[in-house]
């Protein structure tokens, strides 16, 4: 589906010429606007239409997969992003002359027009584009994007209409001082900038783990942006595989074990013969549009199982109010192979149509099967506000207006690019209620380091982050799977937790080790993992039974992460950024003094700031009305403070954090229809 960004400006008044023109309309947005308005719905003059539908024909995208391929998860490492910065296009004859644009069509032609109380076509020709180095907050998204993926330990690889263009982009990077010695440029023509959807899904083959991508066709329309592959082979030399099935990046979720997940919107790009557009390489006249075959659903899912989803193919039901684009990556990612981590809709919009697919949506991934044979897991993110923060005032007007989510970001190694709705000062967004669900995503993505970028200018797109990179895995991978412990595990009390995982690397596995800790101590236990003679597994245990015996409470929380080395001198840790926090926990013992809640309610937000010094808030919906008994207890089960809550609508609670001793505590919310929340707070 196509991506479209709405800026509410109307560009129906009427001008008299280009002097007027200028002065009363923000060209920039015009501009903007009118570029992709035409990318989601292109009108081709004079290009025949080719037919819509046909009879079956091929399944499987005439595509033979090499032995041994795998596509790894996105939260797995990898060398390089890629993405472009936004272009100007101009005719020729008007570079620069604000009421004349050009939309590219293929090779250096494009179609042209001129802005007279609107846009009008008057003619196909040559253009030129200029990278945009304006001052306007759309632009410069770009060029944090590619500051941020360095920031991550990555290469940018930005595409470029000419390899001089590359001037102008490391010039612009420098004047915004952010990081420009890790690019490397791909020279080609481009119609946009969203590559997550025309760029290759890129994954592993063969003995030694090499890099190939696997090519989709791009929609209709849009031949430049299909041609992404091709440059990277041709340039950066990762072997390029094409296929008929017509597909976009953002509507792709792997769990890096043989599982796809998707929407069923790929249904009906499959239905036609409409194939990309194709010319003679010199004469316009000859633009016209391929052929392709025409699919029906079961070998769109038969061609979808063969390529990425050996293991099980999923095909949900599609958001119909995402800003057009029926792309899972609006709502859902993964964390690893045994998780999900879900954008989910408030109570307060459950007569949404997506709000209510999305509740059938979660459900069937989370009762779907890991490798290990266990449900995934789940954890949610909070989901964004208009810009006073308000609630949105119907499904139409997020569609239309914003179509916002925190879940369109990328993974960078240790580092998470994160959209945000407002400023940012200080590597926070600035406005409170966007801050306050910022920090709540520290605690879905424990360890990763946040790159906030304010997309606010992307609304109403269907797209931000995400839909604007495209990962390239590592070279040389060592591939940690491991059915994770995490939450309450009584059942581990009497004996050890046995780590299990498997663990490879084109130049073999040195060693694999497993460490742990107990109550937040700084001592971390080694546990070497040894090969168990079953394939590439390695396992080692955590004595739980002693550890609980070494403590003076009843329960012990314990926090554990793997490390692998390979012969070939790489070492990485699951979770990738254990170095910086991210372990996984879970708790053993009894009597606990409150249940630990993996999965919050949406209804209650998380403590900000967390820790605390003066005060923390908290975000509640309380709907028509609601009574809470809110107890403040420290880890020791004793309760530090007490008080009642009555109050509805959507507030902001506060406790005063002076009188409470450094430490840390759990706030339980206690319903009087018997509902239990719970958050956890840090007093510093």
């Amino acid at each position: 589906m196509k991506k479209l960004i709405l800026l509410g400006l109307a560009l129906v008044a009427a001008f008299s010429g280009v002097q007027a023109q200028n002065e009363n309309v923000d060209m920039f947005k015009a501009r903007l606007e009118f570029h992709q308005r035409n990318a989601a719905n292109k009108q081709l003059y004079g290009i025949p239409q080719a037919p819509q539908q046909a009879d079956a024909k091929s399944a499987k995208g005439g595509v033979t997969m090499p032995q041994g391929s795998w596509f790894p998860g996105e939260w797995e490492e990898v060398q390089a992003i890629v993405s472009t910065v936004y272009y100007n296009y101009y005719p020729e004859d008007h570079v620069g002359q604000q009421a004349y644009t050009a939309d590219p069509l293929l090779g250096g032609y494009a179609q042209l027009y001129q802005y007279q109380g609107g846009w009008n076509y008057y003619a196909m020709g040559r253009y030129v584009g200029i990278p945009d180095t304006s001052n306007q907050d759309f632009s410069k998204v770009f060029y944090y994007v590619i500051d941020a993926v360095q920031q991550g330990g990555a290469q940018s690889w930005v595409r470029v209409e000419n390899l001089s263009d590359s001037a102008i982009v490391l010039r612009r990077l420098q004047s915004l001082g952010l990081r420009h010695d890790n690019v490397r440029f791909i020279e080609g023509y481009g119609n946009s900038f969203w590559y997550r959807d025309c760029g290759p899904i890129a994954f592993y083959y063969g003995d030694q783990d090499s890099i190939a991508m696997m090519d989709f066709m791009y929609y209709p329309g849009r031949a430049l942006d299909d041609s992404l592959p091709y440059y990277i082979e041709q340039q950066m030399g990762i072997r390029n595989i094409p296929t008929t099935i017509e597909w976009e990046g953002g509507n792709c979720l792997v769990d890096g074990t043989g599982v796809v997940m998707s929407s069923d919107a790929i249904y009906s790009n499959n239905m036609d013969t409409r194939g990309q557009l194709e010319w003679n390489g010199t004469n316009p006249n000859t633009i016209n549009y391929a052929s392709k075959p025409s699919l029906t659903k079961q070998q769109v899912k038969d061609s979808l199982a063969h390529i990425l989803g050996p293991r099980a193919t999923y095909l949900l039901p599609t958001y119909k109010y995402d800003g057009g684009t029926g792309h899972i990556d609006l709502y859902a990612d993964m964390i690893d192979e045994n998780m999900f981590v879900f954008s989910v809709m408030p109570d307060r919009y459950s007569n949404w149509t997506d709000y209510k697919t999305g509740v059938k949506n979660i459900d069937s991934l989370t009762h779907y099967k890991s490798m290990f044979g266990n449900n995934y897991k789940q954890a949610t993110i909070p989901f964004p506000c208009a810009n006073n923060g308000a609630a949105f005032s119907s499904q139409v007007q997020y569609n239309n207006q914003y179509t916002r989510t925190y879940s369109n970001h990328t993974f960078v190694n240790n580092l998470i690019i994160q959209p945000v709705f407002s400023p940012v000062v200080d590597g926070q967004p600035t406005a409170q209620w966007d801050r306050e669900k910022y920090d709540s995503l520290r605690l879905a993505y424990p360890g990763y380091t946040l790159y906030p970028i304010n997309v606010a200018s992307f609304d109403g797109s269907g797209g931000a982050i995400h839909c604007i990179t495209k990962q390239i895995p590592a070279e040389s991978p060592i591939r940690i799977l491991h059915s994770s412990f995490t939450g309450l595990l009584p059942e581990l009390n009497n004996g050890d937790a046995e780590v299990k995982a498997l663990v490879t690397n084109n130049t073999g596995v040195a060693g694999v080790t497993c460490y742990y800790r107990v109550n937040d101590s700084d001592n971390w236990v080694e546990v070497p993992m040894n090969a168990t003679g079953n394939n590439d597994e390695f396992a080692g245990a955590i004595p739980c039974a002693q550890i609980l015996q070494g403590v003076n409470t009843s329960y012990a929380k314990i926090q554990y992460f793997i490390s692998a080395s390979s012969n070939g001198g790489k070492t990485i840790t699951k979770p990738m950024p254990a170095d910086q926090g991210g372990y996984y926990t879970f708790y053993v013992g009894s009597d606990f003094p409150v249940a630990i809640q993996e999965i919050a309610d949406q209804k209650f937000g998380q403590f900000y700031p967390n820790p605390a010094s003066a005060q923390a808030n908290i975000e509640i919906d309380l709907g028509t009305g609601a009574n809470y008994d809110v107890r403040i207890v420290d880890l020791m089960g004793r309760t530090a403070h007490h008080t009642q809550l009555q109050a509805e609508g959507n507030i902001i609670y506060t406790i005063n954090t002076h009188s409470l001793s450094s430490g840390i505590y759990n706030v339980i919310f206690s319903g009087s229809n018997g509902e239990r929340q719970i958050r956890r707070l840090v007093v510093k």
